[in-house]
């Protein structure tokens, strides 16, 4: 039960920020997710 709230929360925070924002948030996370990737692996 805990995944099924975990995705539902997932896919309606995509949708809200798909239809709302123009994916400007989900953009903004997956820069953010792509630094701290490179910081980690110091590939900076």
């Amino acid at each position: 039960m805990r995944y099924v709230i975990v995705i539902a929360a997932l896919a309606f925070f995509l949708i809200w920020d798909g239809l709302y924002n123009h994916g400007r948030y989900l953009d903004i996370s997956v820069r953010e997710l792509n630094h701290v990737v490179r910081y980690v692996t110091g590939k900076a």
